[in-house]
């Protein structure tokens, strides 16, 4: 057989080039605000719940330290409400204690949902409350036992308490529908959920799929 001498072009003669440190930085620097556009994309559901959770959290635990702080002042203004005595000494403990357990519901995790769905029960009744007093059921100089620093009109109270209703209302259906997200069974018959951080695509390739191995018995039974 002849031996040919086939041309040696530059481009074999080339050698691959390592990228540096810093151009995978920059790389990746550059690739950032994708990545985080479409986790923001995918993940737009709990985005939004943590975001509105921790507004109501915040709210929640703003206005049971006032109350609790200026506990004279709350219970004279309770006292001043159309309750009974009895009554409104109740509910002067039973407000702030209602919102201190509505916050820690939804700092926690696992109970975030029945803390949203809490919240929205407190603003319902609270935003049926200033409706009525706007309506002038009660007396026309009752006076606001909200816990704000600010005490504002009935009219931009409902307002505000319209605003927040919706607010808790609204990450209460999306946390609901979170829950009820598609989960995956593994060998085992247990469930897990998809893992947020695996929607971007660096993570979700280190991270692999694993499969699960079969075991195979290559032994001969004996006759």
């Amino acid at each position: 057989m002849k031996r040919t001498n086939s041309p040696i072009s530059q481009q074999d003669l080339q050698i691959e080039k390592i990228p540096s440190p810093s151009t995978q930085a920059f790389g990746l620097l550059y690739r950032l605000p994708r990545l985080l556009v479409r986790f923001c994309l995918v993940h737009w559901k709990e985005i939004a719940v943590i975001f509105y959770g921790s507004l109501m959290m915040g709210i929640w635990l703003f206005v049971a330290y006032n109350k609790i702080i200026n506990f004279e002042q709350h219970m004279e203004g309770m006292l001043r409400q159309p309750f009974s005595k009895p009554v409104a000494i109740f509910l002067a403990y039973a407000v702030p204690s209602c919102e201190l357990i509505a916050a820690l519901l939804i700092g926690y995790k696992p109970t975030r949902l029945l803390g949203l769905g809490f919240s929205a029960l407190l603003m319902t009744a609270f935003t049926a409350y200033v409706g009525l007093a706007i309506l002038h059921v009660w007396s026309d100089k009752l006076p606001c036992n909200c816990g704000l620093i600010i005490q504002i009109g009935w009219k931009k109270h409902f307002v505000f308490n319209v605003f927040l209703l919706l607010i808790s209302s609204w990450a209460f259906v999306l946390q609901r529908w979170v829950s009820k997200s598609v989960v995956t069974t593994d060998v085992n018959n247990k469930t897990y959920r998809y893992s947020s951080i695996q929607s971007v695509p660096i993570w979700r390739n280190r991270s692999g799929n694993k499969q699960p191995v079969l075991k195979r018995n290559h032994g001969h039974k004996k006759e």
